[in-house]
């Protein structure tokens, strides 16, 4: 490699290293600071902003035009209640969306200071690939959890020190962002496809 080229090298991963590092502070700072949430006008939920598996953000901007079935909990979920219930949700939505692109599973971690990027995406890809998981500051978090109606709630767990609850329900929003109902979190596969079937095509 020629001095030259040399250079060349050494100024391109050093531009590459500055975008990283601003990239990676930006999020940070706009999950610490971010936008105030606005409901659109729901009785439950409305918009977000999260840190997504990727490092990235995500906002409901990003999945407008899909269904989104929205859980609250952690990796570190109270009862191991998590794991089934996006498990049950990820099959009815392949009855309901077999083609799988009409909708979406968002799960918020209540849990920022264990759940890092890494881990919301090796826990996300062991369940279904439908499956988004993002986080964010506990303070944004707690007033998300406000609008979805839910609450964080931090429970003493022997293995793990503490585990977080997981909301009772997935909170169902249309393809506009406008909420449509709930569904159990409880509930079997088959219950719950049942479910969505009658919020996502109440006329049938």
């Amino acid at each position: 490699m020629t001095p030259s080229e040399k250079r060349f090298a050494l100024i391109a991963a050093g531009v590459l290293v500055v975008a990283s590092v601003t990239g990676y502070v930006g999020t940070r700072v706009a999950l610490r600071y971010g936008p105030t949430l606005d409901t659109y006008g729901n009785e439950v939920g409305g918009s977000f902003r999260l840190m997504d598996a990727t490092t990235g953000t995500m906002t409901d901007q990003t999945f407008r035009g899909r269904w989104m079935m929205v859980l609250f909990g952690a990796t570190h979920c109270a009862d191991d209640a998590c794991t089934p219930a996006l498990t049950n949700m990820s099959a009815a939505l392949d009855k309901t969306d077999p083609g799988k692109r009409k909708a979406v599973i968002i799960f918020v971690s209540l849990d920022p200071d264990r759940d890092d990027a890494e881990r919301l995406r090796l826990y996300g890809q062991s369940i279904s690939p439908r499956v988004v998981a993002g986080t964010a500051a506990p303070g944004p978090l707690a007033d998300l959890a406000k609008e979805y109606h839910t609450t964080v709630e931090k429970l003493p767990d022997p293995e793990w020190t503490y585990a977080m609850r997981m909301s009772p329900r997935f909170v169902v929003m249309d393809p506009n962002a406008r909420y449509v109902g709930t569904v159990d979190a409880n509930l079997s596969a088959d219950a719950m496809t049942d479910a969505l079937k009658k919020l996502m095509n109440p006329a049938q």
